[in-house]
């Protein structure tokens, strides 16, 4: 589905939906990369004050009491292990961080401390199933363990210090209390649930504000079809209702110019039968014969357009009231009527349709098309199918066709497609006046084997 053919309300809704959602992970991004960098700092600072007073301290001392002073004197948040192994490289599932190290190591060297090798390395432990690690490492100053229960998670970090012309390592350990994104989370999904109760008011008031240009829309297609309908109520921000006092004032113009249409048309036809009768009558007494057969054939050329407008203007606004048609009933009838006049005339129904019109005027357009390809192009097929929400007639025939370039105007008024025989010219014209009255279109076209194609789209109805 396009963009366009979203309704507006559902445009702002998905461009409110989406904004948010982009804010929202760009804060938790945001606030993840902050806990990350505060945390990195805080290692940093910690790891190199403490790193200046154990290296210090335990580089000046024989190598055997290393291992026992590491015991003695360090705070309960830090750990010294005397070994022969790396713990910091070894540490599994860990976070290294070699410029963190070779930062420290200078800052060693500045200091006067000889170092050969330094790691770093951190990993987050859980405190409910490693506890037994942890209260073996961490100790209390009193010599009491180290209760991790108050806290879920700790942050683990490990520096490991090789002096020169030494093969054993200071492991040091830095326990800190892990920042958990949990709070994040629960943070993020109050957020959620405010966002979605501001979406559900903000979704209640742009219906509030669209209920009256979507009874706009329904009022103009109900007037498009010729439907009596009232003026809207004013209602809603004052651009909306200046927005429909325009549409009703437009409403009624329209109204106003049909009813004189009608009127004027009705009037037409009724004034013109008169004359056109008496007119009649008075020819059948002229002579020779051959002038008045002439006379005769040219008034009723002009019988036969009268009579055309007359019907164009019963076509469409006053030609039965709308109703539910069932296009597969209406299509099989119209060719059995054509079948028992004996005409080669066929149907298929691939889809079964119904659409919201008014009978006698669908029924009109149909007989008139299926009239025009049997009189022009013989035998002929007609074929209901439908595509998404439109029902499809197509009126094959096998005829010459017509010039590509009278395609569009034999819709046209007067448009006759060939200058012998008889006709109006109006046909077409009354055919497409009721479709577009019906909401519906007509559109012909050559086929690809010979032939021409008159195709007749209408509105499948809702409610089916």
């Amino acid at each position: 589905m396009r963009w366009n053919d979203l309704t507006l309300r559902t445009q702002i809704m998905s461009i409110v939906l989406v904004s948010w959602t982009i804010v929202g992970v760009f804060s938790v991004v945001t606030d993840m990369v902050q806990i990350q960098n505060s945390r990195a700092e805080e290692i940093r600072h910690r790891g190199d004050a403490f790193l200046a007073q154990v290296v210090s301290t335990l580089a000046h001392l024989p190598p055997d009491s290393r291992a026992e002073a590491a015991h003695g004197f360090f705070p309960a948040e830090w750990s010294v292990r005397v070994g022969t192994q790396d713990a910091a490289s070894e540490l599994m599932g860990g976070r290294h961080r070699p410029k963190l190290a070779d930062w420290l190591k200078a800052r060693l060297e500045h200091r006067g401390i000889a170092v050969a090798e330094l790691s770093v390395a951190d990993t987050v432990v859980d405190a409910r199933h490693d506890q037994s690690a942890l209260l073996q490492l961490f100790k209390s100053h009193s010599g009491e363990p180290l209760d991790p229960q108050s806290v879920d998670a700790f942050l683990v970090s490990v520096f490991s210090v090789r002096l020169k012309d030494d093969d054993e390592w200071l492991n040091c350990y830095l326990l800190m209390k892990n920042k958990s994104i949990v709070p994040l989370v629960v943070v993020g999904s109050i957020d959620s649930l405010v966002a979605l109760t501001l979406l559900c008011i903000l979704a209640l008031l742009i219906q509030k504000v669209m209920r009256p240009l979507s009874a706009m829309a329904v009022n103009a297609e109900l007037i498009g079809r010729g439907e009596e309908v009232g003026p809207l109520i004013e209602t809603g921000a004052i651009d909306i209702r200046n927005t429909i006092i325009a549409f009703n004032r437009m409403e009624a113009r329209i109204v106003l110019a049909l009813e004189y249409k009608t009127t004027l048309l009705r009037s037409l036809g009724h004034d013109l039968k008169g004359p056109i009768e008496r007119m009649n009558d008075v020819l059948q007494n002229v002579s020779p014969e051959e002038t008045k057969d002439r006379l005769l054939k040219r008034l009723d050329s002009v019988r036969e357009i009268v009579m055309s407008v007359t019907s164009l203007n019963h076509a469409t606004h006053y030609d039965g009231e709308i109703a539910r048609i069932d296009l597969r009933s209406l299509i099989e009838a119209l060719v059995d009527e054509q079948v028992d006049a004996g005409r080669d005339v066929t149907c298929q129904i691939e889809h079964p349709a119904i659409v919201s019109g008014r009978h006698n005027a669908i029924t009109r357009v149909l007989r008139n098309l299926l009239e025009n390809s049997v009189k022009y192009g013989g035998a002929t097929k007609v074929t209901l199918t439908t595509s998404g929400d439109t029902a499809a007639i197509h009126v094959d025939d096998e005829g010459p066709g017509i010039p590509a370039e009278q395609l569009e105007t034999a819709f046209e008024p007067f448009q006759r497609l060939g200058a012998e025989g008889p006709g109006s010219g109006l046909g077409l014209a009354i055919v497409r006046t009721i479709l577009v009255d019906q909401g519906g279109t007509v559109t012909l076209e050559n086929r690809t084997g010979g032939g021409l194609r008159a195709s007749v789209f209408l509105p499948i109805d809702k409610h089916t």
